[in-house]
């Protein structure tokens, strides 16, 4: 029996029990969150084109104006 189907009739097994059930989902979430995070690179470029240069420049002057200043007392 392969790792694969051991998996999967254990999961069977377990998840009959509804207290094992939602351990088993809690520990998969935990396994999953300590997961190296994926690249977002192609979600990314899936927006590119989507603004032209003037909205571009627009974002980048809006950016500049809100984030390059200090608020208040420097400490």
């Amino acid at each position: 029996m392969t790792i694969h189907e051991q998996i999967v009739q254990d999961v069977e097994t377990v998840t009959q029990d509804t207290l094992l059930r939602l351990k088993l989902f809690d520990f998969l979430q935990f396994l999953k969150a300590t997961l190296p995070q994926q690249p977002n690179r192609d979600k990314i470029l899936s927006h590119a084109g989507t603004i032209d240069d003037n909205e571009a420049k627009e974002v980048l002057r809006i950016i500049h104006d809100e984030f390059n200043r200090i608020d208040g007392e420097w400490h």
